[in-house]
């Protein structure tokens, strides 16, 4: 008889204890389960965070690109005024003009410059991010 209640007592024992070990089983896979699904919206937020830089370094990158096309061609136009202003008649020629070899040369260091400077900005501006 004792046996028997010893017997008895070892498996209500051991059910409990089946059963505590199996609820702190499901309590841990519970918890596994959130932390998985927080680790994927936080990767889902990182994407999205990263996509947008993206686009925002694209739309910056191509701002500036624009403003370097539009100030190298301010410069060549300014060239051009130039020269255009320090053309001299050919003689005995009308409607006909020439360009000093001075002009041409001051033209061209003008240019030169003027790019030399707006490609600096560019590079200071793409350095910066503003």
């Amino acid at each position: 008889m004792l046996k028997k209640v010893i017997a008895a007592v070892l498996i209500v024992l051991a059910s409990g204890t089946w059963g505590y070990l199996d609820y702190l089983n499901k309590q841990e896979l519970k918890a596994a389960e959130e932390m998985r699904i927080a680790m994927n919206e936080a990767r889902a937020q990182a994407l999205a965070r990263a996509k947008a830089a993206a686009e925002a370094r694209a739309q910056f990158e191509a701002v500036i690109q624009t403003d370097l096309t539009t100030c190298k061609a301010a410069a060549e136009q300014a060239k051009a005024d130039f020269v255009t202003k320090n053309q001299k008649p050919v003689r005995r020629k009308p409607g006909q003009f020439t360009i000093p070899p001075a002009v041409a040369d001051e033209a061209a260091r003008m240019l030169e410059s003027a790019n030399t400077a707006c490609q600096t900005t560019y590079d200071a501006r793409l350095a910066s991010g503003s």
